[in-house]
């Protein structure tokens, strides 16, 4: 047996009827060989596709982060892709009532403010209204599904990035996390997960065999997100975090950032298995684009990053030492607070690192339930954990 995600496992399986169903996906929701969701409903007489629906980054998972994205139609399909990253986030109940069956399939990467899994709470609870049924096609937590990394989201922080109450790094698949949302919200409809086949937790992607599908544009490959829980905290910053970049999240910097003084003191702050150089860059896009950004590139001799909330934290308290006074948290429209806050979930690593606590201390006092939530968890597991 080779491991298969929950598309294979879904059109393997029997369905009564012609289903009239829509599809919450992407870029990433492609079986082994590169075909589509919707090109495999399109061709399958057992369902009838009504309407497309698309989170941020598009269907193409190709617009910028944090940028609106417009309605469209499917060329080929001729079906309306109904956009979930605009005015609206959370479908209209009118757009459900004429289906049997609403169908998620995206990659995620595991952490709360990647937003593909507020659009699945969106989705389930829009369904629920609606009482129509949620398939959700599961696939691997790109992070391994065991590590659980705080904080947990105080509720007057919660957004678009921050929209369901868990750990920062919650360790769940998009499935296994679906399940829990059932239960603690309540919701009465059912919420079918088609699990992935011959797969278990920690397995790192690239030994499955399966093709990465970027789900967005400055997630090109695994190394990537194994850094993204900590190192996207300097989105928070006027810093560039490395979007535009061939290391994005890695290389972090600004035109004014000295990398060398920087580098030096992170180094004795990082596990063994991370090192860090300073490096010169010039973003293609994003902050800083077009601009000459000094800083940081961070680099893994393995895998996993067990601890990669507590990396970002160092980074930026290291950047704070050695440029006293020069770093801002800004904010965004129609957010009271900074924007680290909504990002981290609370407001105590802001404050942390602006009275100079070290990077243990900041997340020993930021990580209040996420023990409790590591346990809890436990009982909505699909696949063996070790």
């Amino acid at each position: 047996m080779t491991f298969a995600p929950g598309i294979e496992t879904f059109f393997n399986s029997s369905f009564k009827g012609i289903l009239k169903v829509a599809a919450v996906t992407n870029f990433t929701g492609r079986d082994r060989h590169g075909v589509h969701l919707v090109r495999r409903l399109g061709e399958d007489k057992r369902f009838a596709l009504k309407r497309i629906f698309t989170p941020e980054h598009g269907f193409n998972s190709d617009a910028p982060d944090g940028e609106h994205v417009a309605d469209s139609k499917h060329d080929e399909l001729k079906v309306e892709i109904v956009s979930l990253y605009g005015p609206n986030k959370k479908p209209d109940v009118k757009l459900l009532a004429d289906l049997d069956l609403i169908i998620y399939d995206i990659q995620d990467v595991g952490v709360r403010f990647y937003t593909y899994i507020s659009t699945l709470r969106n989705i389930m609870e829009a369904a629920d209204e609606a009482g129509v049924p949620v398939a959700v096609l599961d696939r691997p937590d790109v992070l391994g599904g065991v590590i659980v990394e705080g904080p947990m989201l105080e509720p007057q922080l919660t957004s678009f990035v921050g929209h369901l109450p868990i750990a920062l790094r919650y360790g769940l698949t998009p499935g296994e996390l679906a399940r829990w949302w059932k239960a603690k919200k309540g919701l009465g409809i059912e919420v079918k997960v088609f699990e992935c086949q011959d797969y278990r937790c920690p397995m790192d992607f690239n030994d499955l065999g399966f093709p990465w599908f970027k789900p967005s544009p400055s997630m090109p490959d695994t190394v990537t997100a194994a850094f993204y829980p900590g190192t996207c905290l300097f989105e928070g910053t006027e810093l560039a975090e490395g979007r535009g970049t061939d290391a994005p999240f890695r290389n972090l910097g600004a035109p004014w950032v000295d990398g060398r003084a920087w580098a030096e003191c992170l180094k004795p702050l990082l596990p063994a298995n991370i090192s860090v150089r300073a490096t010169d860059f010039v973003p293609e896009f994003g902050k800083c684009a077009g601009e000459q950004c000094r800083g940081i590139n961070l680099a893994s001799s393995s895998r996993n990053i067990d601890n990669a909330v507590y990396i970002g934290v160092a980074a930026l308290y290291a950047l704070m030492q050695t440029h006293p006074g020069q770093v801002t948290f800004a904010g965004r429209p129609n957010l009271s607070e900074p924007f680290i806050d909504y990002l981290a979930g609370t407001s105590l690593i802001r404050k942390g690192l602006l009275t100079g606590k070290k990077p243990d201390a900041i997340l020993q006092s930021a990580n209040d339930g996420v023990d409790d939530f590591r346990r809890e968890r436990q009982e909505f597991f699909i696949y063996p954990r070790r």
